[in-house]
């Protein structure tokens, strides 16, 4: 399910709000406020249409008028084209996550600590096995996968007569190189 992040539609809502109120004012503090209400409520509609009423009390004289008419405008296009990705009252009642830096953040943990050093250089499938190694011990799995793999490898060690052994010399993708016994 598509969603616009929550935080990227209030930014728009800010931007709406400086066009009409002073910055920093608790005026337009007070109107984001009542608009963010709009969104986690799911009335969207509602919100576009304050923006539009707002769009058409601004007066249409003068070049600053001008300029915040023609921000809001495009505020308003954006948002209004967008309604279908923020349910977020759906969302939120289904519990899910309505805004990305979670997600961002967890990249930033999981991956960016491990893979992104100045000197390093990954072949996606060398860094999609490491990565899956990474996830096993963030989430806490290590030990048991440890033991998973020595399970596996007493296992086909039986059955081969002997320990495992690469088939091969030559560096190969992960996902072709293969044990033999």
């Amino acid at each position: 399910m598509h969603t616009l992040d929550v935080m990227h539609a209030i930014e728009y809502l800010w931007k709406a709000g400086a066009c009409l109120y002073n910055e920093g004012s608790q005026e337009l503090a007070d109107w984001v406020e009542e608009l963010k209400g709009f969104l986690y409520a799911g009335r969207t509609l509602k919100l576009v249409n304050e923006l539009a009423r707002r769009l058409d009390s601004l007066p249409t004289r003068g070049s600053v008028n001008l300029s915040r008419r023609k921000r809001l405008d495009r505020i308003i296009g954006y948002l209004a084209t967008r309604r279908h990705m923020m349910h977020y009252d759906r969302l939120r009642r289904e519990d899910y996550e309505i805004a990305s830096g979670i997600v961002e953040g967890a990249v930033k943990h999981v991956i960016a600590k491990r893979f992104d050093n100045g000197s390093m250089r990954w072949i996606r499938e060398r860094a999609e096995a490491l990565l899956q190694l990474r996830c096993i011990e963030v989430n806490g799995s290590w030990e048991p996968f440890v033991d998973f793999v020595q399970d596996q490898l007493e296992n086909g060690a039986r059955v081969q007569q002997g320990p495992p052994r690469i088939l091969t010399n030559v560096s190969l993708p992960l996902p072709q190189v293969g044990l033999a016994g």
